[in-house]
């Protein structure tokens, strides 16, 4: 182990992308740096991976609104941890990072932004603090390039920023036994096409768009199915949006699952429908599952998913353009194979999560001096 000690700062270890790739980076680093988790808000579902390593989390409980005090108490844990990094993700984490970081100086800072809640423009507030915050030190990270075009946007230097991609495990590609198990699992016959999806049920990932695009790709494949893995506060309203919709019993909302990489290969084409996007864990898992994807070209999608190489790009909020994406690959199994022949092939490239978390030791090493 470095002389550096690491704490991880999150919002939470629910089940979410971000969350996931905090998990790998404490399993694959906590030998060479000593790691802890802290969440501002509970410890998640995911918490227990943590823990059972040997991990401490901490939860903060904080209640609505700003806390600065919050600041304080990660600095506190901090010390307690003898940690001499702090890892924030996302914006709320960083901002009371960095009032971490005032009341202990000897702290560096490293500020990871993964994506934002809407497609919208950048508030007056961020745009006002961000150059203040982004000019006092530390190591700034996005997970896209376009993403970090939206916080050069919100005020943070330009020169401060720089990328680091999410990464995956591409693990061993799927086997046709793979497909029989997930197809069960889904509940699912051989001969139907399966559309699906794997996402928190939040507004910013547009389901009712993906919902309102499978009406239109039933019509002309009638043996299909829409499978929804995931769970989130839209649940109940997306489940009443699929009864009207007209195929509601074709569609089938499967909840939170621990194994959904054993599922994915029961997909015919995986979607994406969201207004925003850092770096989709999802979609990468989808590729390193040989399936084709169709995305809406939104954040860092485009830097994963090639149009016509490894997927199909569409415009997000336009469901009508994602009914023919599915109704172009669902006619042609050929082109599902290519594209997803060459999508398993870019993430065992460019997308694997070592490489990622390497990056990331790469960061804590030259910051550990």
């Amino acid at each position: 182990m470095t002389a550096a000690r690491v704490l991880q700062v999150v919002l939470s270890l629910d089940t979410g992308g971000t969350e996931r790739l905090v998990v790998e980076l404490c399993r694959k680093l906590q030998q060479r740096f000593g790691m802890a988790v802290c969440c501002l808000d509970g410890p998640g579902a995911l918490a227990p991976e943590v823990t059972d390593c040997g991990i401490e989390v901490v939860a903060l409980h904080r209640h609505m609104g700003f806390r600065p005090s919050l600041g304080y108490r990660i600095a506190k844990l901090a010390e307690r941890h003898r940690a001499t990094i702090i890892h924030c993700h996302q914006y709320s984490p960083f901002v009371y990072g960095r009032i971490a970081t005032l009341c202990r100086p000897h702290l560096k800072l490293v500020f990871t932004e993964h994506g934002r809640l809407s497609d919208g423009p950048p508030s007056l507030k961020r745009r006002m603090i961000n150059p203040l915050l982004g000019w006092l030190p530390g190591s700034l990270y996005s997970v896209s390039s376009a993403l970090r075009e939206s916080m050069i946007a919100e005020g943070f230097p330009t020169r401060r920023i720089a990328v680091i991609h999410n990464g995956v495990d591409p693990g061993p590609p799927p086997t046709i036994a793979d497909r029989r198990t997930a197809r069960r699992n889904l509940w699912t016959p051989e001969g139907t096409l399966v559309v699906g999806t794997v996402a928190r049920l939040d507004r910013v990932k547009n389901l009712e768009a993906l919902i309102e695009a499978f009406a239109g790709m039933r019509a002309v494949f009638p043996r299909s199915a829409l499978v929804i893995v995931g769970d989130g506060e839209e649940r109940s309203r997306l489940e009443a949006f699929a009864r009207n919709s007209g195929v509601s019993e074709a569609i089938r909302f499967f909840g939170n699952r621990a194994d959904v990489r054993r599922l994915l290969p029961g997909f015919d084409v995986y979607v994406n429908s969201s207004i925003s996007e850092g770096v989709s864990l999802t979609i990468l898992e989808a590729m390193a599952t040989s399936l084709p994807v169709v995305a809406t070209a939104v954040g860092g999608t485009p830097e994963i998913v090639i149009d016509g190489i490894t997927g199909v790009l569409v415009p997000a909020r336009q469901p009508a353009k994602l009914t023919a994406a599915l109704i172009e690959l669902c006619t042609s199994p050929d082109l599902r194979r290519v594209l997803g022949s060459a999508a398993r092939q870019s993430v065992e490239a460019g997308f694997a999560i070592d490489r990622m978390v390497e990056q990331y030791a790469g960061v804590y090493e030259r910051l550990a001096g």
